[in-house]
Parts: structure tokens; C-alpha cells; sequence
């Protein structure tokens, strides 16, 4: 009987519009997730997110756990994997510590503002009583959209990774708001003397971030125009979840047309795995039309892969002409058929493909520069996205 009423209050949900279904699921969250404080202490840092799914959120989850047991603070963990937040797809991730999520201290929500009062439905109230609640966001338009205020509304501070998010958040949040870019960790990759003649540019993205926005088809473009068919030069995408949009991938078979120097990797792999992928490439490309961080650019700078990246956005505080490539851009309306970003109200970036295959043959046809480049880009990285500097932020921003 209760299966049948299940099915049936499902199949009646089912025919409401798709947008409609996701407005009331929002508003109803809101109404039903529980409340933090009062707050009697900050510690210890509980941090709650979709800890073994293999996205960015995912991954900014983890680093924040990694930066608090660096920093040794107190820390617990609530993984909200395998829910609507986000799907399980890596080992579960080994929180190494028995502090109980439960009690007074700082519960740090990694998840965008409509989906915030989910979380804290699946955290419980158990875990969410007596805390301060952070959430640590990622956005990648100048403003943030108004249902993100359903999360704001229920949150004492917000952490972002850049100035760029910061500047977002802002005109939208009156409460504190801290600048903590991420600790990345490269899992000791570095980039190995080469044996192979051939030219090796690399593209990588999540197709649930969005495929506008991550705009891989730029960079089959700048490949096509700086190398055509030759064989002695290879583009490789690589692509998680092609499943959350599969125009996405029909877009890109037409776009490669049997180049077959042009390569798709679709596959979830260890992060160590992925690292030295990166180092294994002679040039990294982001012609992305926006960013709220930018971990690609990142990682390759730390790795010494050189970067070629859209002159906008979060990227453009450290991918300089000093440390990579910036590629100029026009605004455009930030069109997105995928709806991950979708405001025609707002613009972001579009880079300028000549400039992008231009960077491309220089990497290719000029070594010291490329060495200039990266020595600089890892030296500068090293400072910026160090665990210890992750760690400073952190401890400072939780009163400790």
C-alpha cells in the first residue's frame, strides 16, 4: 500500500513542468531546514558536502578538510554524496577523525544557494543545532541569481575562492565575506623530460558544470586553426559526466569531424592519475567563458604545464602574461541551453580563437619561452595556493 502511494505521489509530481518542480522543491526545502546557532564556540569545523563525488564541489569539500587537519583544528566531516547533491562516484573519502559533527562549532557548507537548505535537510538537525553556518561558494557570473538568497538568508558568513566570487556574493549578502583561495595539492606530479616529438595540448572539463561555460568547443577551434590535421600535434579532451548533457557531446563529435589528431577521454580517475596526466601535456587550455576559481589553470601552473586561459574572470588574478598565456575575449550574454548558467541578463566571456591557436604555435615553436613561463607560474602558485597560506585563512577566519 505505501509503495503504491509512493508511486502514485510521484507520478502526479511528475507532471508538473520541470522548472516548477525545482522552484517548489527549493521554497520547500527552505521552509523545512533547520537552523544553526546560537553559537558558543567556532570549534570544531564541521564540513559538509558531496565529499566522494568527483566534481568541483566535490573537490573544494576535500581540500577544505585537507586544510583544516593541516592546520590541526578540530574537524569532523558529513558526506552528502549519493543524494541529489551529487553522485557517488569515488572511493568514499577517509575522514581520519573522530570528532562527532554534533555539538556546538562552524558547520562549512560546500553547495550552491539553492541547493544550501537541502543540505542542511540531509546534514539534520542534530548537526546543524547550536552552529555557525558558513558556506563556502563558487559562482561564475557577476551576480549571484536571486534564489541563491533562499541559502544566503541562512548563512552567518560566506567564504569564496577568488575576488572574483567575492564581488558576486557582495551585492547580495551583507554579512562577512572572506577571500580563501584553495589549497591545491598536485599529488607530487611534475612534468617529466620528454622523449615524444610530438606537440600535446590538453583540455579538461565536467560536463555538470556546464559545457557553455567551460566552452571546449574554443579550444577544438584554436587546436584546428594552429595545427589542422598534423599528426605531430594532439589535442586530448578529457570528460566527466558526459551523461548530464548529452547535446554536449553530439556538439563536440561534430565539432572534431574525424580529426584524428583531436582525442576524447571520457573517464573518472584518481586525482594522482589526473595530476600526472597534466604533467604529461605541453599546454593546458581553459578558454573557458567564465570561472569562479579556476582549479584547471591551477593545477597545471603548480604542475608546470603551461596555461592558456580566458583573460576573465577568476583566472584572470593569476594567469598574467608573466605566468601563461591570457587570451582576450568579447562580452556576450551568457546563453546557456544547458542551465547550468543561463542569464541572458548578464555576460560573460568569449575568448578570441585566433589569439588562443597563435598561443598554441608559440608554446610549440619557442621551448624558452615556455620554460620562462612556467618557472614562474609554479613559483607564483606555489605561494598562492599553498596549503600552509590555505591553512593561515582558515585558522584565522575560525578565530583560532
Amino acid at each position: 500500500m505505501k509503495k503504491r502511494l509512493v508511486a502514485a505521489i510521484h507520478r502526479v509530481w511528475r507532471l508538473f513542468p520541470r522548472e516548477s518542480r525545482r522552484r517548489l522543491f527549493m521554497h520547500a526545502t527552505a521552509l523545512m531546514a533547520p537552523i544553526g546557532g546560537p553559537i558558543s564556540a567556532n570549534l570544531p569545523a564541521v564540513v559538509a558536502g558531496v565529499l566522494s563525488s568527483a566534481t568541483g564541489l566535490g573537490e573544494s569539500a576535500r581540500m577544505n578538510l585537507d586544510g583544516l587537519r593541516h592546520a590541526g583544528l578540530p574537524f569532523g566531516g558529513v558526506d552528502l554524496s549519493g543524494t541529489l547533491l551529487g553522485a557517488a562516484d569515488l572511493p568514499a573519502y577517509p575522514l581520519e577523525s573522530r570528532q562527532s559533527p554534533q555539538g556546538p562549532g562552524t558547520l562549512i557548507l560546500h553547495t550552491p544557494g539553492t541547493t544550501l537548505p537541502y543540505a542542511l535537510l540531509r546534514c539534520g538537525r542534530d548537526v546543524v543545532r547550536g552552529k555557525k553556518l558558513v558556506g563556502f561558494w563558487h559562482w561564475e557570473l557577476a551576480r549571484l541569481p536571486r534564489e541563491w538568497r533562499l541559502g544566503s538568508d541562512r548563512l552567518d558568513e560566506i567564504w569564496v575562492p577568488s575576488q572574483f566570487c567575492a564581488d558576486a556574493v557582495r551585492q547580495s549578502f551583507a554579512g562577512p565575506i572572506r577571500v580563501i583561495p584553495h589549497p591545491v595539492d598536485v599529488a607530487g606530479a611534475r612534468r617529466r623530460l620528454r622523449t615524444d616529438a610530438r606537440f600535446k595540448a590538453l583540455a579538461m572539463f565536467n560536463m555538470a558544470s556546464g559545457f557553455e561555460r567551460k566552452n571546449p568547443l574554443a579550444a577544438i577551434r584554436a587546436f584546428k586553426r594552429a595545427f589542422g590535421a598534423d599528426p605531430s600535434a594532439r589535442l586530448t579532451l578529457k570528460i566527466v559526466n558526459p551523461m548530464h548533457y548529452p547535446k554536449g557531446m553530439e556538439a563536440l563529435s561534430r565539432e572534431i569531424d574525424g580529426a584524428e589528431n583531436i582525442a576524447l577521454l571520457v573517464e573518472v580517475m584518481p586525482r594522482q592519475t589526473v595530476m600526472q596526466l597534466i604533467a604529461d601535456f605541453d599546454a593546458v587550455l581553459s578558454l573557458h567563458r567564465s570561472e569562479g576559481f579556476g582549479l584547471l589553470a591551477a593545477e597545471a601552473m603548480l604542475i608546470g604545464t603551461p596555461v592558456i586561459a580566458t583573460d576573465w574572470s577568476a583566472t584572470s588574478e593569476f594567469v598574467s602574461a608573466e605566468t601563461g598565456i591570457p587570451i582576450p575575449y568579447k562580452m556576450v550574454p551568457a546563453i546557456d541551453p544547458q542551465g547550468c548558467s543561463h542569464d541572458p541578463r548578464q555576460n560573460w566571456a568569449d575568448p578570441d580563437v585566433e589569439a588562443a591557436a597563435a598561443a598554441l604555435v608559440r608554446l610549440r615553436s619557442d621551448p624558452a619561452f615556455s620554460a620562462s613561463l612556467t618557472e614562474t607560474a609554479s613559483r607564483r602558485a606555489g605561494e598562492r595556493f599553498s596549503v600552509d597560506h590555505y591553512a593561515s585563512l582558515i585558522t584565522d577566519a575560525l578565530g583560532h
